[in-house]
């Protein structure tokens, strides 16, 4: 059995059973970590009052204007509460009593602000051997900086992040409508984005049959998904960012790898994984780009065997990822790609004889001759040109693998192979033109674009591997005399297979 390259594909209870995975007490060698960069963290209340998380010598406390009830605690990476103390607004404790030095904890904040709850448990801490407690850096910290330099905030980004995109349909009159229902009487961002989340994450439910379900290609779009209110986290992202977008707030999807602040601590592949697990959002709010995570925070649940026979369960809902901070997000979450209309300009080598650029406004530029493979992680992209003059035989395994935003790509009629998995999971792709001179498709290359519309196989073609049009529910595909595309041994066969000539 193939396995299936859908990257959104993991569910809350695997993120869930490894969050607090109980671990001994980690020591950690000078070599094994880095102190962070920064000694403070700003959070936002969802009325947009601002709380100062910090460390300051042995002090690690929270400040604001705003604070009720607070406690502030250290724990062992196992859970088990170390200290905590509590007051009444802002304050400070000195744990380095109950620290060892090199040692990693996690640090915990807890108050009231307002009339909400805000419960902060992943800051990770140390004490180092001048006896001074510090935030430590997850090893994803950096990554993500980088590749958060696309959120730009200048006008023209901005609304580049307020218009439309496949399955962020902002612009559909039901989004509208429901977006307008939602920050009825809003005065200010801070109350429309709380308004939305708190419908995503209180009226909706995560999909736990979808991940297990083959048989059917689900629809990640927020049109759909308003209407269902059963989604896994990129649908719950997108309705999310959908419905922000609609009511005037610039928002992305994010989509990268999710996991426990102790494994990005620890772990020395996940800084170079970019295989995501896991979708979130982002939202611009007041002059700043905050993260939120919808799926973690959702309560409610859709358990079954089936699309139609589900149950859905009730459960409670929080704000524990909403309006994060770079700093705090990054012990959590590693940040693949911001799903942004636009482009980090950057030029590289994407095979022995072939370079790729990306311009400003998203235009993937490939030139050279042979064989081209995209470096993982190279997708922030729209459009797809091949230069003129250039020689490409063959688009190389997973070449556009997960390059969600390219919708038309024309393949020039130098291209006589496509590799495994070259444009798996393109989930926006709705046309491909395949030149004459096309000889080979291997498995899986088209497998889970389920926006592909039309496909005219040409004569030339005579091999089609195993699942190469899998899962692609909307797609009318017409092959050589003769040919066979095995569909029968497909999870979702395409809409219609017509065979020339027959």
């Amino acid at each position: 059995m193939k396995l299936r390259a859908v990257a959104t594909a993991v569910t809350a209870a695997v993120i869930a059973a490894s969050y607090f995975v109980p671990v001994s007490a980690l020591t950690l060698q000078q070599d094994q970590y880095e102190f962070a960069p920064y000694d403070q963290m700003e959070f936002r209340t969802v009325e947009g009052d601002v709380v100062t998380i910090y460390t300051d010598g042995k002090e690690f406390g929270a400040s604001g204007s705003c604070l009720e009830d607070i406690s502030i605690g250290i724990c062992a990476l196992d859970g088990t509460s170390i200290d905590e103390k509590s007051s009444y607004g802002s304050f400070s404790v000195d744990f380095t009593r109950s620290m060892t030095t090199g040692v990693a904890y996690y640090g915990t904040v807890k108050y009231i602000a307002g009339d909400m709850d805000y419960i902060y448990c992943d800051f990770l801490l140390t004490k180092d051997e001048s006896g001074n407690v510090r935030f430590l850096k997850t090893s994803v910290y950096d990554f993500n900086v980088e590749r958060c330099s696309e959120l730009w905030t200048d006008d023209q980004s901005l609304q580049e992040c307020l218009q439309p995109q496949n399955d962020i349909q902002c612009d559909h009159p039901y989004v509208i409508a429901t977006a307008n229902e939602i920050t009825s009487g809003c005065t200010t961002d801070w109350e429309k984005v709380y308004s939305i989340y708190t419908y995503v994450t209180h009226e909706m439910a995560y999909d736990y049959i979808q991940i297990e379900d083959y048989s059917m290609v689900y629809q990640d779009d927020a049109v759909s998904l308003l209407r269902r209110k059963v989604a896994i986290c990129e649908g719950l992202s997108n309705t999310f960012v959908a419905l922000c977008r609609a009511a005037g707030i610039p928002a992305a999807v994010s989509f990268g790898i999710g996991s426990s602040s102790d494994d990005f601590l620890t772990s020395s592949t996940i800084d170079k994984d970019e295989s995501p697990n896991h979708a979130w959002a982002v939202a611009f709010v007041d002059g700043q780009w905050y993260h939120f995570d919808p799926t973690w925070d959702t309560g409610n649940s859709y358990e079954g065997d089936s699309f139609d026979s589900g149950e859905w369960v009730s459960g409670d809902s929080y704000y524990d990822y909403y309006l994060l901070p770079m700093e705090y997000i990054s012990y959590t979450h590693k940040i693949c790609d911001a799903d942004t209309i636009h482009g980090i300009e950057t030029t590289g080598s994407c095979g022995e004889s072939a370079t790729y650029s990306i311009s400003r406004d998203g235009v993937l530029t490939i030139s050279g001759s042979g064989t081209i493979n995209l470096p993982e992680g190279v997708n922030g992209f729209s459009q797809v040109v091949f230069a003129e003059g250039s020689n490409i035989t063959t688009i190389g395994e997973e070449c556009f693998v997960d390059c969600d935003l390219i919708t038309t790509v024309i393949l020039p009629d130098t291209v006589t192979r496509i590799e495994d998995e070259a444009f798996n999971t393109c989930e926006d792709l709705e046309y491909i033109y395949l030149p004459d001179g096309l000889e080979y498709i291997g498995a899986e290359a088209f497998d889970y674009c389920d926006e592909l519309a039309y496909v005219y196989v040409p004569d030339s073609v005579t091999t089609i591997s195993d699942w190469a049009f899998d899962d692609c529910p909307r797609l009318i595909i017409s092959i050589p005399q003769g040919m066979d595309l095995y569909e029968d041994d497909y999870y979702v066969e395409p809409l219609k297979i017509i065979e020339r000539g027959s």
